[in-house]
């Protein structure tokens, strides 16, 4: 198999990371790129045997674009400190990398756990994130504040295997994670000169609800799935619009 770097971002992860790096310990090496954390991140990673960077975090664009330069091979799998590579993925990768690859880069269906439930619908699944597996010299991360797309002229090959996720330990987590998401996307569209309006406060909101719950099924995620609907038509899309309004008035 070709020689993989494999990289995690790190922010006071140290309940999770563990796990993370146990599912990707087949990597010739594990890149830590850790955002100064002030719990035990670092040293758990260190005392796996894990190469830790620390690099103050200002943006995913950012971050993920410095990772790639620390990963010293061309073939790279990324992980959040919040996902498992399966045994399942973790062989089709191997036999992917054996041979001459079908493609530069790969995704593989992410299945979260929310609630502790299996969310199957409500938008979530499956969720084809950025490519888990790529090489870096055929690709770069898009230069945005969140949700960072990529940039890549080539086809992205499709695994069949599953990347598990755990992003949200209770609901107080979430709405954190989500008051950082909603600074920065607001930021973004301020930046790319979107403009606030009243109807934001209400349309925007209910849309997302909708979208989640009736058009993607979410009512079949049971109480799990009104509650995230609930909870990303509220603390998430009407949060960045009343970022972005204060913005404006800033």
């Amino acid at each position: 198999m070709k020689k993989v770097s494999a990289y995690i971002l790190t922010k006071n992860e140290e309940k999770h990371i563990k796990d993370c790096i146990e599912s990707i310990k087949w990597a010739s090496e594990i890149v830590i790129i850790d955002d100064f954390s002030t719990d035990a991140s670092a040293k758990i990673a260190g005392e796996m045997g894990c190469k830790v960077v620390q690099n103050k975090f200002e943006y995913f664009g950012q971050q993920r674009n410095f990772a790639l330069t620390q990963c010293s091979y061309e073939w790279v799998v990324c992980l959040d400190a919040d996902e498992r590579i399966t045994p399942e993925l973790r062989e089709e990768i191997k036999r992917e990398l054996a041979g001459i690859p079908r493609g530069y880069a790969f995704i593989a269906p992410r299945k979260s756990k929310f609630l502790n439930k299996w969310i199957l619908h409500s938008g979530w699944y499956p969720d084809y994130r950025h490519p888990i597996v790529f090489n870096k010299n055929e690709m770069k991360y898009k230069d945005q504040l969140v949700h960072e797309g990529i940039e890549y002229k080539g086809k992205k090959i499709h695994f069949k295997n599953h990347i598990l996720h755990y992003p949200y330990d209770n609901i107080k987590q979430f709405v954190k994670k989500s008051d950082l998401y909603t600074d920065l996307r607001s930021q973004e569209m301020f930046k790319k000169n979107k403009k606030f309006k009243i109807l934001n406060l209400f349309v925007n909101p209910a849309v997302m609800f909708l979208k989640m719950y009736i058009i993607k099924k979410g009512f079949l995620d049971g109480l799990a799935g009104f509650i995230l609907a609930s909870l990303y038509s509220s603390f998430y899309t009407l949060m960045k619009y009343i970022k972005l309004w204060e913005l404006e008035k800033k």
